[in-house]
């Protein structure tokens, strides 16, 4: 069969439908589009179609899939180019490509993930090429409900629902703030974890689909929906945190079942870490650049290091510390102390901690994970095995003031 070679330079996708944000409507039944952020794209990369594919320009329309089912990707200086053997396109930096699937079976795999719904191509302000999955929002939930929590045993479905309405409700609220800018979330705890159709199962399906539409609302408007892993005990204060926000339904919460915290069977309800000074000179140099154990050894400083907690929330957490390290001083505020206290690239796990030193070692023994705000998972997990219906965990444990709608 003879190969057609089609170059096509500098044309404009007008696809509105699918790349411009589809906000909720009164009686709205049919579910809206998420745009996430699944990868940046900075050399030759590949996209492999499961389905027939759509993609229309200002020449023509073309179909992908069967024998012509993969297509290659490559960042160029003035925009990208799309080629496989059958086809070529050259795309400027105010261009975007959108490959959509022609029935609602369609996949396609990028960066290892299969993901539903279709991708978009383009340039951001900064040139960099971004590869966004535009996807009906109640397949996106899928791919983060067993993403963000076990989803294995089936005595945590109340609590995979309760994680699907807050996952629901985040979306929607970042599709609000975002509805201007190329994509509304990204694929990683900057927003959600999402693993697209590869992270898929059975029992957080079931909790999605059994959800459908359902989000908190406070008032007449959507509620703004935090969640975390393990609160340690009890919830934060959600101003604490980020102190240009301040809502009555985000305040501390005891987290307790009985006589005992319902996040203890977490992993990381309490935890330790050691750090000797080598370690803690690592952190120094990582942060602000520069080493006090590689000074010359002209330089007769005493080297010592000394942390002092400065300033508590009333939960116990550790918004201010002061650290003394030989003639240097400074404070660390907020996610900065975690960061600081950062182990093979992992940050501590949370602020809710206490100190001592044991020679020239610092101990740090701490509880929870994560920012605390919200929604516990270890603790809805638990008081799901125990019966808890995820109504009852969202509105009158974690997100108390709030009440559930359906929005479509």
């Amino acid at each position: 069969m003879k190969t057609f070679l089609f170059i096509i330079l500098g044309f404009s996708l007008f696809l509105l439908s699918g790349c411009q944000q589809q906000l909720l409507k009164p009686g709205q039944t049919n579910a809206p589009k998420a745009r996430v952020l699944i990868k940046e794209i900075s050399t030759l990369d590949s996209v492999v179609f499961k389905g027939t594919y759509i993609f229309n320009s200002s020449e023509a329309r073309y179909e992908f899939g069967r024998n012509n089912h993969f297509i290659s990707i490559e960042p160029t200086q003035n925009g990208f180019k799309i080629f496989n053997s059958n086809r070529y396109f050259v795309l400027t930096c105010q261009d975007r490509a959108f490959f959509y699937p022609k029935d609602s079976q369609g996949l396609f795999i990028l960066n290892g993930h299969s993901y539903h719904g279709g991708v978009v191509l383009l340039k951001n302000q900064a040139n960099v090429l971004l590869a966004i999955n535009s996807v009906d929002l109640e397949d996106y939930l899928k791919g983060v409900v067993p993403a963000e929590m076990p989803s294995a045993n089936p005595s945590y479905l109340n609590a995979l629902k309760a994680q699907a309405i807050c996952a629901r409700g985040y979306t929607l609220k970042q599709m609000e703030e975002h509805r201007n800018d190329p994509f509304d979330v990204f694929a990683d705890t900057r927003d959600q974890v999402y693993l697209g159709k590869n992270a898929e199962t059975d029992l957080a399906t079931q909790a999605v689909n059994q959800t459908r539409g359902d989000v908190l609302m406070f008032h007449d408007t959507l509620a703004t929906i935090y969640y975390h892993s393990t609160c340690g005990g009890q919830t934060e204060a959600v101003q604490n945190v980020w102190p240009n926000r301040s809502y009555s339904y985000l305040q501390p919460q005891k987290d307790v079942l009985g006589n005992r915290f319902s996040c203890s069977v977490s992993p990381l309800f309490r935890w330790t870490r050691r750090f000797s000074l080598a370690e803690l000179d690592q952190s120094f140099l990582t942060m602000f650049g520069h080493s006090l154990l590689t000074r010359p050894v002209s330089d007769t400083t005493r080297i010592s290091f000394s942390a002092q907690i400065v300033k508590k929330s009333n939960t116990g957490r550790v918004q201010s510390l002061k650290i003394a390290y030989a003639d240097t001083s400074f404070v660390l505020n907020g996610y900065d102390i975690r960061r600081f206290f950062s182990k093979d690239n992992k940050p501590l796990p949370s602020t809710l901690f206490y100190l001592r030193k044991d020679g020239p070692t610092l101990i740090i023994f701490g509880g929870g994970y994560g920012h605390g705000v919200g929604l516990c998972q270890w603790g809805a997990l638990n008081m799901s095995q125990m019966g808890f219906k995820y109504y009852d965990i969202l509105v009158n444990k974690y997100f108390k003031g709030t009440y559930l709608k359906k929005v479509y």
